[in-house]
């Protein structure tokens, strides 16, 4: 007899990955479960490697992880509601290695492995409509050690392949004649090599700024070109000196808007990431503008094909408890408990949203920045499945630790943070972080 479970495919063993995996798989009597993971390990972007350019298998290496990264975010706010740090006592700003061993007992508790194909790399996903008018999903998947391809049906398909492989690399006049090396963070892994140099990083969003800290304590000089509205004001190494957008570039000189110029011997774009699906059919006209996606409805749902799922769109929030709540949305709609308006009314939801934040200034682009608009999101995605949202002390650390690093990027990650309930925290200098 066929079964008659909704066959579930997930795109992706990293953090969104392994965390809607853990809700589908908690339903077993409704759910077959399969994870696509195309690299050797579960972690996704959290899992460190040397390499930067392609894996062993020739791919496109998927981590931009960095040697020396610590994480941006107290980990007393990044964990996921339903599985605490097994260390509440140790600093809050942690190592990436921690995350990663983190993820690896998340996966071992939920016993998240059976329904997780490792070295195997999706390389087409197919809509198919059903006489009936339902979709069904053909994924096209290639086990890289066997060379075997396979090809099976899902009812719903959900992809949480990450935002940080693809780096968004601006065309610069005169790049060419830079005689300098010039990678982009996603090739970044240690800022030794930067010793005694002249270095430029293009972006001062979060990678830009912890790279060029990290930079600062090797470098002669670094020149930190961002086109922000305004200057940062936080204190800084005083080896770097803030400078506009790049105007252009002739051999070492750079010439930046304000027409001052600098000789720079190293250039790292700390420019953003570039959505990327690449074993998408163009059936399913998936359009992305910048870093904005569309027909997406509620940042995670494709609207012609609702058993479509985008895990991880929006930035600026606290991405672990995003896909906690995210996930459990989805598993609401599959179980139908959460009904779906009509496509029309979501585009037209969706128009009136976008359009109210154009009104606000906001540019379509930024659009996935949520910063304060994801409490509201995260209150909505979870009364629509039934669940708890963060509890108000989350929100408090999240914004008191902005407020800190706003003030001083050079220690703010010293801060050790604990939750004493719900609403309160306290927090101290850690001297040994």
């Amino acid at each position: 007899m066929p079964s008659t479970k909704t066959r579930v495919a997930i795109i992706g063993a990293g953090v969104s990955g392994l965390v809607v995996a853990r809700h589908v798989s908690s339903k077993p009597e409704n759910y077959s479960l399969t994870v696509f993971e195309q690299t050797g390990q579960v972690g996704g972007t959290w899992v460190y490697t040397d390499e930067t350019e392609v894996d062993r298998h020739g791919l496109p290496v998927h981590s931009s992880m960095y040697k020396y990264l610590r994480t941006n975010l107290p980990k007393e706010i990044m964990q996921i509601p339903d599985f605490p740090f097994a260390d509440q006592d140790g600093p809050s700003f942690v190592h990436h290695s921690v995350i990663r061993k983190y993820l690896l007992d998340y996966a071992k508790h939920f016993n998240l492995y059976p329904h997780i194909k490792l070295n195997t790399v999706v390389k087409r996903v197919t809509p198919e409509t059903l006489s009936a008018g339902q979709v069904t999903w053909m994924v096209t998947s290639l086990d890289l050690e066997t060379k075997v391809e396979t090809t099976k049906a899902f009812d719903a398909v959900i992809l949480c392949n990450g935002r940080y492989t693809v780096g968004n690399v601006p065309r610069i006049n005169g790049i060419e004649s830079f005689p300098g090396n010039c990678i982009h963070s996603h090739q970044y892994r240690t800022p030794n090599q930067y010793a005694g140099k002249k270095v430029c990083i293009l972006g001062a969003s979060w990678s830009g700024i912890d790279i060029a800290m990290e930079v600062s304590n090797y470098a002669e000089k670094i020149y930190l070109s961002h086109n922000l509205s305004h200057p940062l004001t936080a204190k800084m190494s005083n080896c770097v000196q803030q400078k506009p957008g790049i105007k252009e570039i002739k051999g070492n000189t750079f010439i930046f808007q304000d027409n001052s110029t600098a000789e720079v011997d190293e250039f790292i774009y700390c420019t953003g990431y570039r959505f990327s699906f690449p074993f998408m059919s163009d059936k399913v006209q998936i359009r992305i503008f910048d870093y904005h996606i569309e027909p997406i409805y509620k940042h995670l749902i494709h609207m012609n094909m609702p058993n479509l799922f985008v895990m991880g769109l929006p930035n600026m929030v606290i991405p672990f408890p995003l896909f906690h709540l995210q996930a459990q949305y989805i598993v609401a709609i599959l179980d139908g408990r959460v009904k779906l308006p009509t496509q029309q009314e979501m585009r037209e939801e969706c128009e009136m949203e976008k359009k109210a934040l154009l009104d606000m200034g906001i540019p379509k682009k930024e659009i996935t920045k949520m910063n304060e608009r994801q409490w509201l999101y995260y209150e909505e995605l979870a009364n629509a499945a039934g669940t708890s949202t963060l509890p108000p002390v989350v929100r408090k650390i999240y914004e008191h630790s902005n407020i800190m690093r706003e003030q001083d990027f050079t220690t703010y990650k010293n801060l050790q943070y604990r939750i004493v309930d719900k609403e309160n925290f306290t927090y101290s200098y850690c001297k040994l972080c």
